[in-house]
């Protein structure tokens, strides 16, 4: 049983870093009001923020810096801040929450060799075995329960005048490692505003996952 615990824990930090590799925030979603002309916004402000909560999941590092990259995502089409009259409100919301799932990981046995004993002799004074090697491979499955984070970074962009929500994207993941967060912020982000009526007025260079 401990070798099974010990190859599933194995083949279980194998499978997380291959999601953390392939870019951590996998699930993107985004929806806004069709009645709305995008065009005619031209300036943005950021909401202060409502979460409080701090964690190494969603600290403020992690929060200016992905405020930056939307920043700069708005800024390539064609947006510019204004604190004081701006057309749409931005507004941040990153959670953060402990979840659990049940994995079930095939363990294969190797092959083993059995001995037969043959008690004959033959004309040379010794007592001979043969050897017969089995090639069967057993599958069994280990089955247990694995605790991870289900992080999400939404954008909820807010028109000031009418003061409703006009658009809102989000992108969603298991965040197994906190170490990988920072390099899947900025394509994140990207991939968020990837349906955002609105598209850069330049072609841009997307970051690696």
């Amino acid at each position: 049983m401990k070798t099974h615990t010990k190859l599933f824990s194995y083949l279980t930090g194998i499978l997380f870093l291959a999601i953390a590799g392939c870019g951590v925030y996998t699930d993107i979603t985004s929806d806004y009001d069709r009645s709305v002309d995008f065009t005619k916004y031209k300036t943005f402000a950021w909401l202060p923020d409502k979460d409080t909560s701090k964690s190494e999941y969603n600290n403020q590092i992690i929060r200016n810096n992905t405020r930056n990259y939307f920043t700069h995502c708005m800024g390539e089409r064609g947006y510019k801040a204004s604190i004081d009259t701006p057309d749409v409100f931005l507004d941040l919301v990153i959670t953060a929450a402990k979840k659990q799932k049940t994995v079930t990981t095939p363990v294969s046995t190797y092959p083993s060799n059995w001995y037969y004993h043959n008690p004959y002799y033959y004309p040379y004074p010794s007592t001979y075995y043969y050897r017969y090697n089995y090639n069967y491979n057993y599958t069994t499955y280990v089955t247990q329960k694995v605790e991870y984070t289900e992080g999400a970074i939404t954008l909820n962009i807010i028109d000031r005048k009418l003061n409703k929500l006009v658009w809102s994207g989000t992108a969603k993941g298991d965040l197994y490692d906190p170490s990988y967060i920072g390099d899947n912020l900025h394509p994140a982000v990207y991939d968020i505003l990837d349906n955002y009526p609105v598209k850069p007025v330049k072609e841009h260079k997307r970051p690696k996952k």
